[in-house]
């Protein structure tokens, strides 16, 4: 197998075709030929089919069918100009990049427990500088505590922020009224939400189906 099997590309339905996760396809094909620990296979691979445009490129954005498929008859698929691929030991095979567990009907809700990651912060203020609502970038933006740490503010959803490193550099140790400063919103821990609602990033055109729009 090539590199691409450790590559998070491939969407993870619930029985109900709503997005719960993502695995490498690695992960994806465990699912779906079964594992030492759980002999029978928990996924299907969902075989998507695309119609043309005018000018002949494929139309990723209206597909023809969608068919879930066992691991048996994916590997007979034929491989199409557009697929990722691995190689077996004999053969290569067209690389499954949504699945569908056959077996779990639920939606997984994420709870904000616990200190805050720096991305969790950036989900949560939306990449907008909380004192100047300007958008940022991964690059311009960084965390802020509101209350200093060297004043004992603590890592917390309630004390942190997100703003422009120049911004940050300003204010320094000191509070945001010091600063002359001023919050857009108060900064709070967000209420726990389905996971689907998180899933934004498309890794791949099979994905956009499925995922939650904005």
């Amino acid at each position: 197998m090539n590199s691409v099997v450790n590559k998070l590309v491939c969407l993870n339905l619930n029985k109900q075709w709503m997005p719960v996760g993502y695995k490498t396809v690695k992960d994806a094909i465990i699912s779906l030929t079964g594992s030492e620990t759980k002999p029978e296979p928990t996924s299907l691979a969902l075989d998507i089919e695309y119609g043309l445009n005018e000018d002949g490129t494929i139309n990723f954005d209206n597909p023809t069918s969608m068919r879930p498929v066992a691991w048996s008859e994916w590997i007979t698929l034929p491989i199409r100009e557009w697929d990722l691929t691995i190689n077996g030991a004999h053969r290569t095979y067209r690389v499954p990049t949504v699945i569908i567990a056959v077996n779990f009907d639920r939606m997984p809700v994420k709870h904000y427990n616990g200190k805050p990651s720096r991305e969790s912060i950036w989900m949560r203020d939306g990449g907008i500088d909380q004192y100047t609502g300007k958008p940022l970038t991964k690059d311009t933006g960084t965390l802020d505590h509101i209350i200093p740490r060297s004043r004992g503010g603590l890592d917390t959803w309630e004390n942190l922020a997100l703003t422009s490193k120049e911004i940050n550099s300003k204010k320094s140790n000191k509070t945001p009224e010091e600063a002359g400063l001023k919050l857009i919103r108060k900064p709070k821990k967000p209420a726990p939400i389905p996971v689907m609602h998180l899933i934004k990033e498309i890794r791949h055109n099979d994905w956009k189906h499925f995922l939650v729009k904005s």
